[in-house]
């Protein structure tokens, strides 16, 4: 009896430590579920001014399916249109464009959309977002190459210069002619986080996850294109979707635009206007 009486008041004596010890553990988890998410900025649509731009999505054509049978007709400047998958955990989006031209403009819509039955949604539109380019750098550059090939420069690769050993990393490539397997491909390479001037006219060599590939083009420009931030943009909301926020300091400086997507799967960028080449930066959270 009396070994029953202490083993009964050892246990009540060590429940408070423990579910102490519980609730601890508890607030822990709980405060991880409240951390923002830091995802890094992702190119969401890339336009070229000389190109033919999309017009906006007629309400006959806002669906997913449509959309990737007009980007595969190519027609009209459709095939510019771009798809962007949301990532799961984003709740809100962050907007900012770039251009390589000050005071350039350009012009985008967006639509959303949550997936259904066997892959395909309705389109709905978030809204517009006009932008003026200002003059505060970005880590994004571009420069026009010829002598090409027979390798094709992939996203991620590092560039140094044969020359000047100066660094960029490879973002996308877009030709003007020529092939990479012919070994004369000419086009306009876009580069991020170069480490400083290339020298005019200077070939380059690409290390791709370790492998280095030699002479893989040549620089046909005397150095790098700045991309420079938006300063400015004027948001017009749709008659759907979440609520928007807009930065739009107009002092050369970077504006932004935020949009609550409410879940949606899909985001499509319409870029019915611009009068330089553009590209559309996006984050979450």
């Amino acid at each position: 009896m009396r070994k029953a009486t202490l083993l009964i008041l050892l246990v009540a004596l060590a429940s408070p430590l423990f579910a102490g010890r519980s609730s601890v553990e508890k607030t822990k988890v709980e405060a991880r579920r409240l951390s923002t998410n830091q995802d890094p900025w992702e190119i969401a649509e890339s336009e070229n001014s000389g190109d033919t731009q999309a017009t906006a999505l007629a309400v006959t054509e806002r669906t997913k399916t449509l959309v990737d049978a007009a980007i595969a007709a190519a027609s009209s400047g459709d095939d510019n249109i771009s798809i962007f998958i949301m990532p799961s955990h984003w709740n809100a989006v962050r907007f900012r464009d770039i251009g390589i031209t000050d005071a350039a403009t350009t012009t985008h819509q967006i639509y959303l959309g949550s997936l259904v039955a066997g892959g395909d949604c309705e389109l709905s539109h978030a809204g517009q977002l006009a932008w003026t380019v200002g003059t505060q750098t970005s880590i994004y550059d571009q420069i026009t190459f010829t002598s090409g090939g027979t390798y094709e420069p992939r996203p991620g690769d590092t560039v140094t210069g044969v020359t000047s050993t100066k660094t960029a990393v490879v973002v996308s490539t877009v030709l003007s002619g020529g092939a990479w397997a012919d070994g004369d491909a000419a086009g306009t390479i876009t580069y991020r986080s170069a480490s400083g001037a290339f020298t005019s006219g200077e070939k380059v060599s690409i290390n791709s996850r370790g492998t280095v590939k030699a002479d893989v083009l040549t620089h046909a420009a005397s150095d790098l294109i700045d991309f420079e931030l938006a300063d400015t943009v004027l948001v017009t909301p749709g008659a759907w979707g979440g609520a928007w926020t807009a930065t739009s300091p107009a002092n050369n400086t970077n504006a932004e635009a935020e949009l609550d997507v409410k879940g949606a799967n899909y985001m499509i960028v319409v870029t019915t206007a611009t009068t330089v080449d553009s590209k559309l930066l996006v984050t979450g959270y």
